[in-house]
């Protein structure tokens, strides 16, 4: 049997239990608990890192711009991984022993996107996952991105006792310009932006790492959608969310809170 078609049977068999053994709070906490006990964290929520080959020798830069200079060198065949891209042309890339600078896109094979897992957490496995990683905040806000997923959720609480708000369906980087991983807070935020260098913009963006954000559907100069694509990577970097979202996201979410792309 087909090891995902086996996890998802497990999954449906512990659900039909924890039905029986109860309902209302009592019930949801026994289901939070029976799950986590059945699979592993590992299992549950996997990392969304891009990993690329660099198909020839080349040398690796402290920058992709004029005047960079020369830190190391990779060589063909060697794995790394993807961790951020400039205008699709130039990568920032780390090898599994540590190597890292910066190298151009025709010394990389980068695959093709992977498909969006489809089976949601229930909310008390959400709220337990950030619990269990020890995640803590400036603020009594939590954000974490689930790449693999394609989704955002908002937490409210501190440390241990984070609570679910609001998920939301959003959509991250292809792996060609993937989105920024890692633990960051939130900064700045504006009502628009238009980047000529796209031809695009967006309402409600909120910056979470330099030009890494959230915002609305892109638009055109007219601020008019050019793509409703939800649920899958599509962007350039940014977290995109739906209109609806990314205003609720832009009022409700405070500079200083926590945010942890997975």
């Amino acid at each position: 049997m087909p090891v995902m078609k086996w996890k998802f049977m497990q999954l449906v068999t512990i659900l039909c239990f924890v039905v029986l053994m109860g309902s209302g709070a009592q019930g949801q906490s026994r289901m939070a608990d029976a799950l986590g006990a059945a699979l592993d964290w590992d299992d549950l929520v996997k990392p969304s890192t891009v990993w690329a080959s660099i198909t020839d020798d080349t040398a690796a830069y402290d920058a992709y711009g004029s005047g960079r200079r020369q830190i190391g060198s990779f060589s063909a065949g060697e794995r790394v991984e993807i961790v951020r891209d400039y205008n699709y042309q130039w990568y920032f890339v780390r090898s599994d022993g540590g190597k890292e600078g910066w190298v151009p896109v025709d010394k990389l094979a980068i695959p093709d996107d992977p498909e969006t897992n489809m089976q949601e957490l229930p909310p008390e496995l959400a709220e337990d996952y950030v619990n269990m990683r020890g995640l803590i905040s400036k603020t009594d806000q939590l954000v974490w991105v689930d790449i693999d997923r394609q989704l955002a959720h908002v937490f409210v609480g501190q440390e241990g006792s984070w609570s679910l708000v609001r998920t939301m369906l959003c959509s991250t980087g292809k792996n060609s310009s993937p989105t920024l991983r890692g633990v960051y807070e939130i900064a700045e935020r504006g009502e628009w932006f238009f980047t000529e260098r796209f031809g695009q913009g967006a309402e409600n963006w909120v910056q979470y790492s330099g030009a890494y954000l959230f915002h609305s559907l892109p638009m055109d100069r007219q601020r008019t959608i050019v793509d409703y694509t939800l649920g899958k990577r599509s962007s350039a970097g940014c977290i995109r969310l739906s209109m609806e979202d990314s205003r609720w996201f832009y009022s409700f979410i405070k500079r200083g809170s926590t945010v942890f792309v997975y």
